[in-house]
């Protein structure tokens, strides 16, 4: 079985490591049952609201009995042409600093108290909150919470179809509701969507926890302005609501048709059977695909006869296997108890690669799709240390390639912090030895995509696909998302980070499809034990 064809000597020239594959056949359209998510090219956004702007104005600790006294981080005072309006019965009641909608960071409010608040990983910086629970907290305002976020006035004088999106990190109860509407031009409120207990399961909807919204909006003809406002509603010491990054964009056009394929696949570890079944399902829904991306785990523990298994695998489906297989080195790739040295050699007879990090190329009708693979140099601790060579290889690449005008994948076997699904929780937080540096850089770069597994969390959760900003960097942030996994499924319980735990769920047999068409990039999440969609995100070129 040949799994690496060589590139062209031009191309070779332009990387360290380039290998071509198969063209791809086209997405299929099939309708997805949850949101999807983009990003917009500059142009394409025509109102954006992040909150930052306020830090300035954070105000110290007033009364609530959560927080040290001193410890700066809140506001009532809105952006410019925001407002924030409260039910006249909550005035002079309740805790000061959660009285209506309130700008705070993620800190801030989780030393109010956890109870989740610390999940919302996508806050950047200035967040704003609703928060009926600590309103009332130790009994102080016995009665309802009524609160709106009033948008600035947006300009969409010859618009014809737009989109709201805002990150949302929302927490139901019984008889509590969010609403989003939108006004044009001082007219009657449209409803664009709706939380409460017929739509959100109350107490605890991972679907609702950390997640992003985005709304049609479809524009009157001859509005010149549209206002756009965040209600919610809820019973004494309910729950909560916060929303952060805010932004207006025009709707997207229909694009190419044409893709360039790859598979994608994680966290095996000795399930030789689950991975021979879904590459045959792989093949049924791309045939011709461009590359196989395995982000890691691909064995139990790193044995010479764990790896002779899945290459048994490999070798029976070489029939259907893209020229392309590229494998990102992960944690039980070195569980056999032996010398990190000798495990890694054998992830590398597997790669055919000579270190754990480089760079793919691979070729299809949607144009080249770059493929990045990160990887530890050494052993642990931490899980992944590395080279300043491979951090300038990755800045070099990023870089490169966005000249380029190009999106680019990044496959790493472990999440970043705060990123996607349980990256929030301390034990996935810091996996490498640069964690914020590596944030940071790929920050810069809202055409990076990165692929992680490791954590086996549900497709179904908000935060299985996040734009993760960063202070000082692009808007638009990078993306990363959870690559899911072929063995087991796990998921978090408990209230407070401190003492979360986590619990595996079930057997599940899951992995993804991405589609590159050159000015998008859609990833199906896909359950191969079921054959079925789960969900799907769509990533526009910010640089097409």
């Amino acid at each position: 079985m040949s799994r690496h064809r060589a590139t062209t000597a031009v191309a070779a020239a332009l990387l360290p490591l380039t290998l071509v594959g198969a063209a791809a056949a086209p997405a299929d359209d099939t309708h997805r049952p949850h949101p999807v998510t983009t990003t917009r090219h500059t142009d394409d956004v025509i109102f954006r609201e992040g909150f930052n702007g306020l830090a300035k104005r954070l105000e110290p600790r007033a009364d609530d009995p959560g927080i040290a006294e001193g410890t700066l981080g809140f506001t009532h005072r809105a952006p410019v042409g925001w407002s924030v309006e409260v039910d006249e019965s909550m005035e002079d009641t309740g805790v000061t600093e959660w009285r209506g909608w309130s700008f705070t960071t993620r800190e801030f409010w989780t030393d109010a108290e956890d109870q989740m608040r610390f999940r919302f990983g996508r806050a950047d910086d200035i967040v704003a909150v609703a928060d009926s629970d600590e309103f009332a907290d130790r009994g102080t305002a016995p009665h309802d919470f009524s609160t709106s976020l009033v948008s600035a006035p947006v300009r969409v004088k010859g618009e014809d179809e737009l989109q709201l999106s805002f990150d949302s990190h929302y927490r139901g109860w019984t008889g509590q509701s969010a609403t989003v509407t939108v006004s044009f031009d001082g007219g009657e409120e449209i409803e664009l969507m709706r939380y409460d207990s017929a739509t959100v399961t109350d107490n605890y909807d991972g679907s609702r926890i950390n997640a992003t919204e985005l709304l049609d909006v479809t524009v009157p003809a001859g509005a010149k302005d549209a206002v756009f406002r965040w209600d919610f509603e809820a019973e004494a010491n309910s729950w909560y609501w916060a929303i952060d990054s805010v932004a207006v964009h025009r709707a997207p056009d229909a694009g190419t048709t044409d893709a360039t394929t790859a598979w994608v696949v994680s966290d095996i570890q000795g399930q030789p059977g689950d991975l021979s079944h879904a590459l045959q399902d792989l093949q049924t829904l791309r045939p011709g695909a461009s590359g196989l991306l395995m982000v890691g785990d691909i064995v139990a523990s790193g044995t010479q006869a764990q790896w002779d298994e899945v290459n048994a695998v490999m070798e029976a489906s070489a029939g259907i296997l893209p020229d392309q297989v590229v494998a990102a080195i992960g944690n039980h790739e070195s569980y056999t108890g032996g010398a990190y040295e000798d495990d890694q050699a054998r992830f590398l007879e597997f790669a055919q690669r000579d270190r754990t990090w480089g760079e793919y190329l691979l070729e299809g009708t949607g144009g080249d799709l770059p493929v990045i693979v990160l990887g530890q140099d050494a052993a642990d601790p931490p899980d992944v240390p590395m080279s300043e060579e491979q951090i300038a290889f990755l800045e070099d690449r990023l870089a490169h390639w966005t000249r380029q005008d190009k999106q680019v994948v990044v496959i790493s076997h472990f999440p970043l912090g705060d990123t996607h699904s349980a990256s929030w929780i301390p034990w996935y937080h810091d996996h490498y030895q640069f964690n914020d540096r590596l944030t940071g850089i790929l920050g810069d770069y809202p055409n990076a995509i990165v692929l992680n597994g490791h954590t086996h969390y549900p497709a179904e959760l908000g935060d299985w696909a996040v734009q993760r900003r960063t202070d000082g960097g692009h808007p638009d942030g990078f993306w990363a998302i959870n690559t899911l996994a072929i063995q087991v499924e796990w998921d978090a319980r408990g209230e407070n980070t401190d003492g979360i735990s986590e619990v595996v769920t079930r057997d599940i047999n899951r992995g993804l499809v991405l589609d590159s068409f050159g000015d998008r990039v859609v990833v199906q999440a896909r359950d191969f034990a079921a054959d079925e969609l789960i969900r799907s995100v769509t990533i526009p070129n910010p640089l097409d």
